[in-house]
């Protein structure tokens, strides 16, 4: 463009800025739907105070004095021109753009207060906390706050709670910010958001809900600065969505973190996260009639939830059937069960959780750099594409090598036998009737009541039963081994099978993989004595199982095998079976009778004269 066409525009650019910024200032400062509303001191603003003047003297002496001034004069003007619920004042909304301020004190409401179709609204609390303003519905609404095809919401600095479900539930709403909420002692979920965008939660607060302190569905959303502790779940995040989590503290629950049964698109980074101590352990309440009585008649301070689900006891993060997850530069210590959990869904088919990255967690130590241990630091069924684990700091890990990211990993559609029957019996899930599955350490299970004992019992028994059986056979062919022949083989087994069940009575999958080891190199040995009695293919088939098992060992010990579909565990286990009818046809052949031999006849011996001692 020509200079002289440059400086005609020129006032029509400046007249355009100078109506557009007219228009700023005279409007509300009101965020797009596609991101979340900041916070604004402008707008038509409506009071909302209890009519309890005692009340609110006592809830506003605990506010800062100069909040607490403001705080009496707003008093004064609400009850001449203000509402006594937020219910009430929703009901005056006029104009998008409104401010609804909630001075100090207890509001009671029978049913939900609903939030429909209501654009840039903001509510907020006049305290210096959300313990300042508690909005309760006393267990006779399902929420109690519930906001639905909104956009531009901002809540802040209240307390919702005893609701029968989910003290705050936003379904369908776009471009909110929760700030300084707390959600306590609800029925449901604390802070619940489903099928929304532009979400944005900042230093809230969710302690003591028989669900998740915060659940979030289907939905894009930022938690930053909250805490969840004593609920059933810290947070449980789910469908699709990308969600970001930073700088939020999980304890003191059943499971601190939850991702599972995610769609595509889904997404969730968490960073600088303090996760720790997720071990209360509820599910006595459901045995003991606890949870039988009414929400309003049981002791919601004594810390007794009543889980509608099992969800494992000890578990810092349990991504169960969850995709793209990234974990990095967070704290976990202190869980009874495992730090990190990754798992998918037993069977052979594409429900698994794959892309998780475990990184730079530190494991096992407090925020404040004293030492803490889990009990494990990382537990994966092996099953999935792209999971990785780059964790220096983890001391037990099962198993006991685990991909690196940026090395190709295994992408498998099985995992070993003995954690695909554990996840499909132990996994999270609805509870049948209240019941939890036994032999599982993570619902209390111990010692000898745990499925990996008792597997580890049978499948020692039985291994040794089946040795002794294919010497047996070896015994009885044409040509039996020498005596001292199986001595190696018979140690390197008999050491396998027992430090299996040590190994599994001590949760060290590192012995694990040392036991099968050397059950492996102990049938391979015995393998190669039998096929020089005349067995060959008995002999043959034998050592190729213990190789297989010595591959195993690798795989869970060493060096996680790649380009094998399934765990190796499944190639041995499918070969016992035909190996056992191998065994029993060695054991119960008939024996070829050798022919008997004619009698030697023999011929007297003659002795010279001259050499007989008869004199």
């Amino acid at each position: 463009m020509p200079p002289h066409g440059r400086n005609a525009l020129l006032p029509l650019a400046l007249s355009a800025a100078a109506v557009a910024c007219a228009v700023a200032i005279g409007a509300p400062a009101t965020a797009s739907p596609a991101g979340a509303p900041e916070y604004r001191e402008e707008g038509p603003s409506l009071l909302v105070c209890t009519e309890d003047a005692e009340e609110f003297a006592e809830r506003n002496e605990a506010v800062n004095y100069n909040q607490r001034i403001v705080n009496e004069r707003l008093y004064e003007q609400c009850m001449e021109t203000g509402h006594r619920n937020l219910a009430e004042a929703l009901g005056a909304v006029e104009a998008p753009g409104t401010r609804i301020r909630i001075l100090p004190g207890d509001y009671t409401s029978d049913q939900t207060i609903v939030l429909d179709g209501i654009a840039d609204l903001q509510i907020e609390g006049l305290g210096d906390g959300p313990e300042d303003i508690r909005l309760s519905a006393r267990y006779e609404a399902d929420a109690v706050i519930k906001a639905r095809n909104t956009t531009g919401l901002y809540l802040k600095g209240f307390t919702v709670r005893q609701s029968r479900g989910a003290g705050l539930l936003l379904r369908y709403v776009e471009g909110v910010t929760v700030d300084g909420v707390s959600a306590i002692h609800n029925g449901g979920h604390g802070l619940h958001a489903a099928d929304s965008s532009a979400l944005r939660l900042s230093d809230c607060r969710a302690r003591g809900n028989d669900g998740a302190g915060i659940a979030i569905e289907d939905s894009d959303a930022e938690v930053s600065g909250c805490e969840a502790a004593e609920n059933l779940v810290g947070l449980r995040e789910s469908g699709g969505g990308e969600v970001i989590l930073e700088t939020t503290r999980l304890h003191g629950n059943t499971t601190g973190l939850i991702v599972t049964d995610t769609s595509d698109g889904h997404r969730l980074e968490a960073t600088g996260n303090s996760i720790y101590g997720n071990n209360a352990d509820h599910y006595a309440n459901l045995a003991d009639g606890s949870c039988e009585a009414e929400p309003a008649r049981r002791n919601w301070d004594e810390g007794g939830r009543c889980p509608a689900e099992a969800v494992p006891v000890g578990v810092g993060i349990l991504v169960d059937n969850g995709n793209d997850t990234v974990f990095s530069d967070n704290h976990i210590w202190g869980q009874h069960t495992a730090a990190a959990m990754v798992w998918g869904a037993p069977g052979i088919d594409d429900t698994a959780s794959h892309r998780n990255r475990f990184e730079e967690n530190t494991l096992g130590f407090r925020d404040d750099g004293q030492l803490l241990r889990n009990r494990l630091d990382l537990w994966w069924d092996g099953k999935g594409e792209g999971n990785c684990f780059t964790e220096p700091a983890a001391e037990h890990t099962t198993p006991a090598v685990l991909p690196a990211c940026g090395d190709p990993g295994p992408g498998r559609v099985l995992t070993e036998p003995v954690k695909a029957f554990k996840v499909w019996h132990c996994g999270s899930g609805p509870m049948d009737g209240g019941a939890l599955p036994s032999g599982c350490d993570w619902f209390g299970a111990k010692f000898t009541e745990r499925l990996e004992v008792q597997a580890a019992i049978a499948f020692a028994a039985a291994l040794l039963f089946l040795s002794g059986a294919g010497w047996l056979g070896a015994a009885r062919s044409p040509e039996p081994p020498p005596p001292m022949s199986m001595t190696f083989s018979a140690a390197a087994t008999a050491s396998g099978a027992l430090l299996l069940v040590l190994a599994a009575w001590s949760g060290r999958s590192d012995h694990e993989a040392l036991a099968i080891g050397l059950w492996g190199l102990g049938w391979i040995l015995a393998g190669r004595s039998w096929s020089s009695t005349g067995l060959g293919a008995f002999g043959g088939f034998t050592a190729l199982i213990g190789g297989i098992a010595v591959l195993d060992a690798i795989d869970r010990g060493l060096w996680t095998v790649p380009a094998i579909p399934v765990s190796p565990a499944w190639m041995w286990l499918v070969l016992l079976p035909p190996w056992l009818l191998l065994a029993f046809g060695a054991v119960f052949r008939r024996r070829v009778r050798e022919p008997s031999r004619p009698p030697v006849q023999r011929t007297p011996a003659t002795v010279p004269a001259h050499d007989r001692f008869d004199w």
